[in-house]
């Protein structure tokens, strides 16, 4: 894909329902540095949908906090394994390189930043399995139907 395409990045307000059969949930460790500065390892459910086949859903769930939910271009994630990309609320990164062991996912919206960092195999694995499911370059999606929603929701 082209990197220099925008990626769209926004926190989610609800997610579709879906057939078990056509998600990819991943439960995944990262680190959480909310102010950049301290580390906080956090649980992160990374998931896909075949309905929703460009998009990826990470849900954190910080200690004594509730759950926020992003929604962003799985090719973003992709991307993000291999250089830097992202605009707007989201960028994200290898750290220290290509071959680096880390990814780090800057989230920044409204009220706040966020500095995410998790293991780059671990988002490899959960990128092969969506992969799997959909591979990429080949996800249809239906133009009416996103259209309509697009509508109801203005």
């Amino acid at each position: 894909m082209d990197q220099h395409r925008e990626h769209a990045a926004r926190p989610a307000d609800r997610a579709p329902a879906a057939c078990p059969f056509d998600t990819v949930r991943h439960g995944i460790w990262v680190w959480l540095a909310p102010a950049g500065t301290i580390r906080i390892p956090v649980r992160a459910r990374f998931a896909y949908d075949r309905l929703d086949p460009c998009a990826v859903r990470v849900s954190f769930c910080p200690p004594h906090q509730p759950q926020v939910t992003w929604i962003f271009a799985r090719d973003l994630l992709a991307d993000g394994l291999c250089f830097p990309v992202g605009a707007g609320d989201i960028h994200i990164a290898p750290d220290g390189g290509p071959t680096g062991a880390n990814v780090r996912i800057t989230l920044s919206p409204p009220s706040g930043a966020a500095l995410i960092e998790v293991r780059r195999a671990a988002v490899r694995d959960f990128l092969r399995a969506t992969e799997r499911l959909v591979p990429r370059g080949r996800e249809e999606i239906d133009i009416d139907a996103f259209l309509a929603e697009c509508v109801e929701e203005g």
